[in-house]
């Protein structure tokens, strides 16, 4: 029997490229068009994290550059070995200064299982998210503390030769690989029954620039003239991102907010 790893080559980045360019026009058309309903997010989550994660392995991911750069640092060699793959990486972040964090939204096999699983206790229903009492909720500011602590612990961690990353990173888990990525894929999927993506938030290294850039993104989720200041977006968003001039940086496109929305008074627009 073939093993499905086999027909991939694993030393070219060009079918999980071609994947990522894919599912970004894929679920950006779905945003801009205002049709992505809860069934086509569950679709679109589910894709990524077959195609992406069991049949491609989660190979190359965005944390892998960082991952690179940091060993590198770690065992005292040169960079130049990974300009290329902090090109692609590059790129990706770049996005993020336009469309906003799309791919960390439905790009990442990581991303869409902490997304999943959060569908138990972060319900797009209104009513429900109301009654349930089980989920924690943390401010994007206190999130943002933690993740660039994090960040900076692991540029020493990686200066005095250790690479804490490649230890924490639940990324290998997708190629078998077990170890540490195994245990930090189990704890991470506990925290998200009762924390919003807790990888994307708190530690991983590319979110932590994504979310920076994606601040300034010139496309973003935008009430319209029709919002009669309910508030329910504001109450149903795990990441407190639908206040009406907040930065959207830590916005994975969920569409929540869009869901509980009474006058369908929010949409994804272009700041002029």
């Amino acid at each position: 029997m073939i093993n499905q790893f086999e027909l991939v080559p694993r030393d070219s980045p060009a079918p999980m490229i071609l994947y990522w360019m894919v599912i970004f026009i894929v679920s950006l058309g779905l945003i801009d068009s205002r049709s992505l309903n809860r069934k086509k997010r569950i679709t679109l989550y589910l894709t990524t994290l077959i195609i992406a994660g069991v049949i491609l392995g989660g190979i190359p991911h965005v944390v892998l550059p960082i991952e690179y750069t940091l060993t590198t640092i770690a065992s005292g060699g040169g960079l130049i070995s990974v300009l290329h793959p902090l090109a692609i990486c590059t790129v990706i972040i770049a996005f993020s200064f336009v469309v906003g964090r799309v791919f960390c939204g439905y790009g990442c096999p990581v991303g869409v299982i902490q997304e999943l699983i959060s569908q138990i206790n972060f319900p797009s229903d209104f009513t429900k998210y109301q009654k349930n009492t089980t989920h924690v909720e943390i401010s994007s500011r206190i999130s943002t503390r933690i993740r660039w602590i994090y960040f900076c612990v692991l540029i020493i961690t990686s200066i005095i030769g250790f690479n804490l990353v490649s230890v924490t990173s639940p990324m290998s888990v997708f190629l078998f690989i077990m170890g540490s990525s195994l245990v930090s894929m189990i704890v991470i999927s506990i925290l998200s029954i009762f924390l919003y993506r807790p990888w994307c938030r708190f530690f991983c290294p590319f979110g932590a620039a994504s979310a920076f850039c994606s601040q300034f993104a010139t496309i973003k989720y935008r009430r319209t003239d029709d919002c009669t200041e309910c508030g329910d977006c504001e109450i149903t968003c795990p990441t407190q991102e639908a206040f009406d001039h907040s930065k959207k940086g830590e916005c994975y496109f969920c569409n929540r907010c869009i869901e509980v929305c009474p006058q369908d008074a929010i949409k994804y627009d272009l700041d002029i």
